[in-house]
């Protein structure tokens, strides 16, 4: 595949004018003359914004390039991947783009393995799940475009577990009994959430018999990540960079907002570049 890294390194033409130079920065080269075609070009080195063209080869041409009839955003490669690869049919295995700011660029022979899925672990209630909620936003609003990441969503659903003898760690999820409002007066209950959820027990309730469910994505495995992923968690120590089932994935605090999750996720973004 080749999916410029930005549109400052095409350039467009109108006409054919061999031994013109190009501006420095160009690596491709969209020629709209007869038929579209697109080189692989490459500068003179030297000084100075124009560049004599040192070597220039063509990557595709005529009815192997399709351009698309619509303005787009450029910076999102994900979305631009996965519509080349659904419009790249028969001879087609090239899309040209344009932006709003009339800039173009393309993709050529699109791979949609270059695009790396990030799990979203989360609980519910409260509904919707925040974590998901957010990062729909910021993806919405093209944070991430540059990093050529896509979100999947994983969330497991607390009501679940509700029943007799079960306690939730806050009334903030609207189920049940939980451990902040009501008072534990049956024998062996179940407490449901995190270990902040049952130290919280054991320290008003000393002593007493429960049993356990371990809610927190990074301590059970009702919801151990299968990839990359993203998390929240209650305790700040775990935050950052981590791994866990053997996978990669940053983990934000339980109370951060949108510019933190944004952070973390060009981080966890960045490191999975890396490595």
């Amino acid at each position: 595949m080749i999916f410029p890294t930005d549109y400052r390194y095409v350039g467009v033409a109108d006409e054919s004018r061999p031994g013109d130079p190009i501006y420095f920065s160009t690596r491709y080269l969209i020629y709209f003359g007869d038929e579209v075609v697109i080189y692989e070009v490459e500068p003179q080195p030297g000084e100075g914004f124009m560049r004599m063209v040192r070597s220039m080869r063509p990557i595709a041409g005529g009815s192997e390039i399709l351009v698309y009839p619509e303005k787009v955003y450029t910076r999102d490669r994900t979305r631009l991947i996965e519509l080349a690869t659904a419009l790249c049919r028969g001879t087609v295995n090239t899309v040209i783009y344009q932006g709003s700011d009339e800039h173009l660029t393309f993709v050529h022979q699109p791979d949609p393995s270059a695009i790396t899925e990030i799990e979203v672990l989360d609980v519910v209630p409260p509904r919707p799940s925040w974590l998901v909620s957010v990062i729909e936003d910021l993806d919405g609003a093209g944070l991430f475009g540059d990093l050529t990441l896509k979100f999947k969503s994983r969330i497991l659903d607390l009501s679940r577990f509700e029943g007799e003898g079960v306690y939730f760690p806050c009334t903030a999820s609207g189920l049940g009994r939980s451990l902040d409002r009501d008072r534990v007066d049956v024998d062996d209950p179940l407490i449901v959430g995190c270990d902040v959820s049952k130290e919280v027990f054991m320290d008003v309730y000393p002593g007493k018999s429960f049993r356990f469910i371990n809610t927190c994505p990074l301590s059970n495995d009702l919801l151990e990540p299968a990839g990359p992923f993203i998390t929240r968690c209650c305790r700040s120590e775990r935050t950052g960079i981590r791994r866990s089932g053997g996978h990669l994935g940053v983990v934000v605090h339980w109370g951060d907002g949108a510019p933190k999750i944004a952070e973390a996720i060009r981080c966890l973004g960045e490191e999975l570049k890396r490595g």
